[in-house]
């Protein structure tokens, strides 16, 4: 079956639904967690998402290069975002992070070059770029539950994901120490303890690097247990959660269809 939930030959539920991003959305909102694991809703295309995805595929080419024996210059990687972003930037509904195309684009070259100067250096035995998993995290006689991802490089010693935010995302490292999901997850999954964010913010660049192990695996377990426990019992709608900042127009994609249906900032 491809059913995200459904149960097997023995009464077992199966969750193969389960990503470290799905993991956290439960931690914002559990209905927003269930128009994304069932497809209810389509989520619009953001140029601040869309123009990382496209530094994203121009880094994943670097890597691939390299590992090929051939080297890629700062202006080939700029040729490739030129490319990427002509792509992605036609389909961008919404210009939330950078008002539109032309920025967005000189921003990308702004992060890409962060990268190749002060990130790049630090990659010493890339074996992997893009690497999926889907491994069976939990199964007993109640579930059985998959953890899906992919990690953008595997080292031997270390894995690495790429982030290319506005914002400066490790003046917060001590809270993705305490309780950073996809450090877990991904560690977790490779079996490498050791794992990296390169983070290429607006204002230049960063990175933070945790080692994870079995206490960090086995809360890991716990969490996700106690959501597909939820997720089991529910016939409905599920628990709303509009403590933050994702609940807006911007941010769920659900949102006019849900406090937003009542709310005077719809009519704005």
């Amino acid at each position: 079956m491809n059913f995200p939930i459904h149960k097997d030959e023995h009464g077992r539920w199966v969750h193969t639904w389960v990503r470290q991003s799905s993991i956290k959305t439960a931690d914002m909102c559990m209905e927003r967690l269930r128009n994304d694991i069932f497809g209810l809703v389509s989520a619009p295309n953001n140029d601040g998402a869309d123009l990382g995805t496209a530094c994203h595929s121009v880094v994943e080419d670097y890597i691939n290069h390299n590992m090929q024996g051939f080297e890629m210059s700062l202006d080939d990687m700029y040729g490739a975002l030129d490319y990427y972003w002509e792509i992605a930037s036609q389909d961008v509904d919404n210009w939330y992070s950078y008002g539109d195309s032309v920025t967005a684009h000189m921003m990308g070259r702004n992060k890409l070059k962060s990268w190749y100067e002060n990130v790049r250096p630090m990659i010493e035995d890339p074996i992997g770029v893009e690497v999926d998993f889907n491994k069976v995290l939990i199964e007993d006689d109640k579930r059985v539950v998959y953890l899906r991802g992919t990690v953008d490089l595997v080292e031997s010693n270390v894995l690495w994901d790429w982030k290319f935010p506005k914002a400066d995302y490790t003046k917060d490292r001590w809270q993705y120490d305490r309780w950073d999901v996809q450090s877990i997850a991904y560690t977790w999954a490779i079996g490498v303890p050791k794992f990296r964010y390169g983070v290429m913010h607006n204002k230049g660049f960063g990175t933070m690097e945790f080692e994870r192990d079995e206490s960090h695996y086995e809360w890991l377990r716990q969490k996700v247990a106690s959501i597909c426990r939820y997720v089991e019992s529910q016939q409905g709608p599920y628990l709303l959660g509009d403590n933050g900042w994702w609940c807006s127009e911007k941010w769920c994609p659900a949102w006019t269809q849900c406090k937003g249906k009542k709310s005077p900032e719809s009519e704005e």
